[in-house]
């Protein structure tokens, strides 16, 4: 017996695969995020969700209860650690999105100079 794929994207239907998909990507490409091995594992953690869901687009994006699930942290944590990413400068600048309930980000380019804060400091994100 001989069994032929004929559509390929039926793949990406099994539940998760997607996730697996950019998670293995992260893992393979550069990550859009300066990541330390001294920060605290909750802040690498949520580096770690920020760069598997990040596209090649100048603001990305993630549902905030996806986020959430995934950073096994409530939305204040959440903040608050998007914060520091901020302090840090491995974000530009980040804001919640409360129309569709979506965290926004803006990643700094892959440079060594961080560069001038632009949006966060014209969008207050609380």
């Amino acid at each position: 017996m001989e069994v032929r794929l004929l559509d390929a994207t039926v793949l990406d239907q099994v539940p998760g695969r997607r996730s697996r998909c950019r998670a293995a990507r992260g893992a393979l490409l550069p990550a859009p995020l300066r990541l330390s091995m001294a920060w605290p594992p909750a802040l690498r953690l949520i580096a770690l969700i920020l760069s598997a869901h990040s596209a090649d687009h100048p603001v990305c994006s993630i549902g905030m209860n996806v986020f959430t699930r995934l950073g096994v942290c409530s939305r204040e944590q959440t903040a608050e650690l998007l914060d520091r990413l901020v302090a840090l400068r491995a974000l530009t600048a980040w804001c919640p999105y409360q129309e569709t309930d979506e965290v926004l980000w803006q990643s700094r380019p892959p440079r060594t100079e961080p560069g001038p804060l632009t949006w966060h400091s014209q969008q207050p994100h609380r």
